[in-house]
């Protein structure tokens, strides 16, 4: 296997949405639904634990891409593994339209699906898209931009552009190629045009979930950037608490979204090793109002590409580099005053029974601008009467993950480089 294809950042989001072939630059606004991820015969408590192993097992591929794209090389022992991912969407492409289930994923680009004929196909619990009866599908040659923006992910052409992505255990093979797509279950209309991945030859833990992928991440590939100003560049999302019923639906739109009067605002950083990657500019954290001793610049990007803080809707908990994690544990441990509890549940929980006052906490940005967590964001239900930090420690790069960011609205405006977020009631809007 070729490592120096090694991608690995798997988020699933299931989505409809219908979109109308031309848009008034900047004037356009999608509505979808987000659907948590819930495996079937599980209880509250069971799907959390799950979501948490899967959170771990996300945050150990971003920790080893990274290592990879700054090295050049791949630590045989890094447990590099395919993610679930927290939501599920639909997708239909071409012409007549195909639905199936998509993955999208905020830290890579490429939009792909599985397609006939199949030289290795997973099962998926739609029909595999036929571009053969497809009117508008077509190849992209070598020389377009798209095929340039692969990179590492090109594997020639014959005659036209190919490739190979390569997610940890799983990879998916095939053409680059033009296809319209609705998102959505086909009754709405077409866009025209999108690069994605006809993939021939398609293996993996984790995704016979859906029948391909969305990436939305920075890149020029990914459907942000390909729909750009017919949504002014923008997205945002409401994430409902993990603890709500997975039949429950969290909003994604694209385009200006609902009112953010009264948000923070805060620049997006870009980083030229992970250019996929949604990075926020950190500076510290305070713990009841109390500054947490972490050492300056412990959350800043590094010139080789490492360190930094992503914000990512796939990953379930937050992680922060052992340097900001330890002093953030003591801190914690400080001001409740009852013991935590062993339990494999977490690495710090305590019992709901001995009436525990949990401290506040608050993330800061750069220029001043706070991220306040309320308690529910910060500890979550275990097993039991448990509550258990939900925050672990990593050791190359910080990750913002989507229970922390549950009842707040959270607008990405890739052209203007920054992010909005605002706290809201998600099943309000």
């Amino acid at each position: 296997m070729d490592f120096s294809k090694l991608l690995g950042f798997v988020a699933f989001i299931c989505f409809s949405i219908s979109m109308t072939a031309s848009f008034p630059i900047g004037q356009f606004n999608l509505r979808v639904n987000l659907t948590r991820r819930s495996e079937e015969g599980l209880n509250s408590t069971e799907r959390l634990r799950g979501a948490v192993e899967r959170s771990k097992r996300r945050m150990n591929m971003i920790e080893a891409f990274v290592k990879q794209q700054i090295t050049g090389q791949l630590d045989a022992e890094t447990p590099i593994r395919v993610g679930n991912g927290e939501f599920l969407m639909s997708v239909a492409v071409g012409t007549p339209s195909v639905s199936f289930e998509a993955i999208v994923d905020t830290g890579s680009d490429l939009i792909w699906t599985q397609c006939m004929p199949c030289k290795n196909c997973y099962d998926q619990p739609t029909p595999i898209f036929d571009p053969s009866k497809s009117s508008t599908y077509s190849r992209v040659p070598c020389t377009n931009s798209f095929c340039d923006a692969l990179e590492s992910f090109k594997t020639g052409c014959n005659p036209d552009c190919t490739f190979d992505y390569t997610y940890g255990t799983g990879e998916t093979r095939g053409d680059l190629a033009y296809e319209s797509f609705s998102i959505g279950d086909g009754s709405g209309s077409m866009v025209e045009g999108i690069a994605f991945g006809c993939g021939h030859d398609n293996k993996g833990r984790g995704f016979s979930q859906g029948g391909g992928l969305v990436g939305l991440g920075r890149g020029p590939l990914s459907l942000i950037s390909q729909l750009g100003s017919k949504v002014d560049n923008k997205f945002s999302y409401c994430l409902l608490p993990i603890t709500d019923s997975p039949s429950q639906t969290s909003p994604l739109i694209f385009g200006d979204g609902d009112s953010l009067s009264g948000a923070n605002t805060i620049p997006l950083i870009k980083n030229s090793v992970n250019p996929s990657f949604w990075y926020i500019p950190v500076t510290g954290i305070t713990l009841n109002g109390k500054p947490l001793n972490i050492p300056s610049g412990t959350f800043d990007l590094q010139s080789n590409g490492n360190g930094g803080m992503i914000i990512d809707s796939g990953t379930t908990i937050t992680y922060l580099i052992e340097a900001a994690y330890n002093p953030l544990r003591e801190a914690i441990q400080s001001a409740v005053d009852v013991a935590p509890v062993e339990s494999s549940s977490g690495d710090l929980c305590y019992q709901t029974s001995d009436n525990v006052a949990l401290p506040s906490l608050t993330f800061n940005f750069k220029g001043g601008v706070n991220y306040d967590l309320p308690p529910e964001n910060v500890f979550i239900p275990q097993s039991g009467d448990l509550l258990c930090l939900a925050m672990g420690a990593s050791s190359g790069i910080s990750i913002f993950g989507n229970i922390q960011q549950q009842n707040f609205y959270i607008l990405y405006d890739n052209a203007q480089n920054r992010l909005s977020f605002k706290p809201t009631k998600c099943d309000s809007l």
